[in-house]
């Protein structure tokens, strides 16, 4: 790596503090939005939390090299200020810089994946194999191409004795091997993005819903975007510092390293973000038999649970007089107050539909009477 440095130390350490504290309000307020909505672990939340450690291991790692980083290159301005340990603190950079390289892209990696595992829920639901055909071929690309970073940062390298050995990793090859690795990842991490984010479009799309919600929940599944930008600003500034003859800068590249692993931590909380901001609905559930009648939940001991037409209980008039013409008085005085001899009404019941009533009333009519 090159002693080369293009940011300070205190600058380096607060940029690193910073990254850390913002990452962990987002993955604590995803615990917190887990616990609000309480239900059983799913693998993305795994995932997004192996994130997390990755990106801490990965700045705890930067924070602690930082000051041997810096050491060196004031050393190596000027020979009289070379120290006994200065190769020991070569090699500690070197092992550093080795494991952090690969702890980065696993960070990003476990974002990628966290983000398939909850495509692949959601694709479960819809049964199509096409679907499933594409997701299985963008895991396998992530796989891949996540083996392929690994091999390119060993082969930075002419041979692992260069990489333990300070000053012999630094030969053309070595910097052209470097530069090729450096480019390779973020090729192939911009690619997958792009892959991972338009893989459920056309699902989103599909979905019965509004056009304003499918939009919001497009936008959200394209916030890899973010992440496309820092990775494309972090290769054009370290490629660009760097050149065919150097190797890129060390303070440099853990500099972008914090910033764009925090970034992928970020993007993978979202996701669990999306549950806060739901329409509020009736939480009656609401089903259709096959004749095409509501049926209505049972827990409302009010409402009809049927089609049917609900009609009241028959209640024969026992208190009507014995007398034949006072019985027929009555039933004129009941026929002139209802209009007929039997009516339907319409209720109201707390289900919030409409059902039928229907009374009927008998009457009995004395010997020789013809009803009417």
């Amino acid at each position: 790596m090159s002693t080369t440095n293009y940011v300070t130390q205190g600058q380096l350490l607060h940029t690193t503090y910073a990254m850390i504290a913002l990452t962990s309000v987002f993955v604590v307020a995803r615990v917190v939005t887990r616990f609000l909505r309480p239900r059983r672990l799913i693998v993305e939340d795994v995932l997004v939390t192996l994130s997390f450690v990755f990106f801490i291991a990965m700045s705890v790692l930067y924070i602690v090299v930082t000051p041997a980083i810096f050491r060196i290159s004031v050393a190596l301005t000027d020979p009289a200020l070379q120290y006994a340990t200065m190769l020991d603190d070569a090699l500690f950079v070197t092992q550093i810089f080795f494991a952090n390289t690969m702890i980065f892209w696993f960070v990003l990696w476990s974002v990628k994946f966290s983000l398939l595992a909850l495509y692949k829920r959601l694709l479960n639901g819809v049964g199509n194999k096409t679907y499933a055909g594409v997701w299985w071929g963008v895991f396998v690309f992530c796989v891949v191409t996540l083996i392929g970073c690994i091999v390119s940062n060993i082969e930075s390298c002419q041979s692992m004795h260069a990489w333990w050995t300070p000053g012999e990793c630094s030969t053309a090859r070595d910097v052209r091997a470097q530069i090729a690795s450096l480019y390779y990842a973020f090729a192939v991490d911009v690619l997958s993005d792009l892959m991972i984010m338009f893989l459920p479009l056309r699902l989103i799309w599909n979905l019965q819903m509004p056009r304003a919600q499918k939009l919001s929940v497009g936008a959200l599944f394209c916030t890899g975007f973010v992440c496309i930008l820092f990775s494309i600003i972090r290769v054009v500034q370290i490629g660009g510092k760097a050149s065919n003859s150097s190797t890129p800068s060390s303070s440099w590249l853990a500099l972008w390293a914090s910033v764009e692993g925090s970034i992928a931590v970020i993007i993978g909380c979202c996701p669990a973000f999306a549950a806060l901001y739901r329409p509020p609905h009736s939480t009656q559930k609401v089903s259709y038999d096959a004749r095409g009648y509501m049926k209505h939940s049972s827990s409302n001991s009010s409402a009809p649970t049927s089609p049917s037409i609900h009609m009241k209980s028959m209640s024969s008039n026992n208190s009507a007089p014995r007398n034949p013409a006072l019985r027929k008085n009555s039933l004129h005085r009941d026929l002139e107050r209802r209009g007929s001899g039997s009516q339907e009404e319409l209720a109201e019941y707390k289900g919030g539909g409409i059902y039928v009533t229907k009374t009927f009333d008998t009457h009995d009519e004395g010997p020789g009477e013809n009803p009417r």
